[in-house]
């Protein structure tokens, strides 16, 4: 996995390029969004992680440079304290994910495992001819974290989605979101805070182990229901677990929480499908993707 480091911070950047590179990543530098979109053309990365606030040309602007080139590549926004407004708005223009100023090691290096492993196992479905009209499957797999990637790439395979590269990519990182909070907060039943609290500690996958000792828990599963016809395609992702309060997750243009790590891949998730809504006790969410009628 290659990634593009666009910060004007001398510090900033010279921390992110030191965890990079002691954890062995291939990546490169730029001081700000000009010399970062020429060396996005050179370098071809499959991740860019870019600040917002930025002389010559600031981060939002380079984000839509890269979107213009109808680029596949995870764009992931570094905002500073006071700035979640720029949050927003990048995710409306297409950011995949965003970080908070300091950003935690810890956090970001989580968060590259998890799209390494998407980038990795990239899918590649043999190009049919004729247009798919309508589709339904159903997929059933067990509570296993490391899998995770795997079984969305069978997803997007049996799913047959025909759409730009950086919307698919959307849909995948969605998918990830979704099934990780089903497993994590619904058949493992790990609250927001006790998540916070191993992250915290480093011992996150020492949590998941613990509750897999469980075997209630450990034999419990994640089930997905596929739907397309000419208009949508459509994901239900239904747990075993307990359910929670999902009216009490914060709204997309809610400004006051969009930096906190308490249910963010939900909300992230939001910005990923065109819809997104729970149903019942929590247990199931259905995500959805428009089909562009052109």
């Amino acid at each position: 996995m290659k990634i593009l480091i666009v910060e004007d911070d001398h510090a900033s950047r010279l921390f992110l390029e030191s965890l990079l590179e002691s954890n062995g990543y291939d990546f490169r530098s730029a001081e700000n969004g000009i010399e970062g979109l020429n060396l996005f053309d050179e370098y071809q990365p499959n991740l860019v992680l870019t600040d917002i606030k930025m002389p010559i040309m600031d981060g939002l602007e380079l984000l839509e440079a890269i979107r213009d080139k109808n680029s596949d590549a995870i764009v992931v926004i570094i905002t500073a304290f006071g700035s979640k407004n720029y949050a927003i708005q990048a995710l409306h223009l297409g950011a995949n994910n965003y970080l908070k100023k300091p950003v935690s090691g810890q956090e970001l290096l989580r968060l590259l495992k998890k799209y390494k492993a998407i980038i990795s196992g990239k899918y590649s479905p043999d190009a049919l001819p004729g247009k798919l009209i309508n589709r339904t499957f159903s997929l059933e797999f067990k509570t296993e974290f490391t899998k995770i990637p795997k079984i969305v790439d069978k997803i997007m395979i049996e799913s047959g989605v025909e759409i730009d590269d950086s919307e698919k990519v959307n849909i995948e990182l969605g998918l990830v979101e979704l099934i990780t909070n089903a497993i994590e907060h619904g058949n493992l039943d790990i609250t927001y805070i006790e998540k916070q609290q191993a992250l915290d500690k480093g011992n996150l996958n020492e949590l998941y182990a613990e509750r897999l000792e469980n075997p209630e828990l450990k034999n419990r599963k994640i089930k997905v229901d596929f739907f397309t016809d000419n208009e949508k395609y459509q994901w239900t992702i239904t747990d075993e677990g307990n359910g929670f309060n999902w009216k009490s997750i914060p709204d997309p243009t809610d400004q006051e929480h969009i930096l906190e790590l308490n249910g963010r891949g939900i909300f992230i998730s939001k910005f990923l499908f065109d819809k997104v809504e729970y149903s019942g006790n929590g247990n199931t969410v259905t995500a959805t993707k428009i089909v562009s009628q052109e």
